[in-house]
């Protein structure tokens, strides 16, 4: 019964401040939790910023559209935008050290393009070469193996079916 009543309460609550436009879900927040403090999530504020043009900037994850220099405009960065009721807009951040951009973003892009590449085109050795970068690999062999193993995984039966065609170039004998 405490619980029920507790969660009728919350409810309740819940109802006001959605009825109410000048209601600031973050402020509210801890009491619809029951008095628990929050995760540290942002969503809440978002939403918040969102619904009732309370306004904020928050670190968010958006197409890139020029806020990150040296980064193509449809890859999607970890920027700080203004958050409102027009919606989400990515500040503009400028260039970061040419060491971070070879070091850690451009690597990171790369191998983003090529496994979409590797989905576009069914090529399993794009695959196999994500594979074989990884530390965890000891040889060619293990990584074809590997790969091969995790097609014919129960469940991924859609991906090795759209993978069926193959590799584009030799594998060695036995595999």
């Amino acid at each position: 019964p405490i619980f029920v009543k507790n969660l009728e309460e919350r409810m309740a609550m819940i109802s006001r401040v959605l009825d109410d436009p000048q209601a600031s879900l973050a402020e509210m927040a801890p009491r619809l939790l029951g008095g628990r403090t929050m995760t540290g999530e942002q969503i809440v504020p978002i939403v918040d910023a969102l619904a009732n043009n309370h306004e904020g900037q928050f670190q968010v994850n958006v197409p890139n559209h020029g806020a990150l220099e040296g980064v193509p405009d449809d890859v999607v960065v970890e920027v700080p935008s203004a958050v409102n009721q027009k919606g989400i807009q990515p500040l503009h951040v400028g260039s970061l050290p040419l060491k971070v951009m070879l070091e850690c973003i451009l690597p990171e892009w790369l191998h983003m393009e090529r496994g979409l590449e590797a989905f576009k085109t069914g090529d399993r050795s794009m695959l196999l070469w994500g594979v074989l970068e990884s530390h965890q690999t000891r040889s060619y062999e293990q990584g074809v193996a590997v790969l091969e193993d995790l097609l014919a995984m129960e469940g991924n039966e859609e991906l090795a079916e759209h993978f069926k065609g193959g590799w584009k170039w030799p594998v060695r004998q036995g595999r």
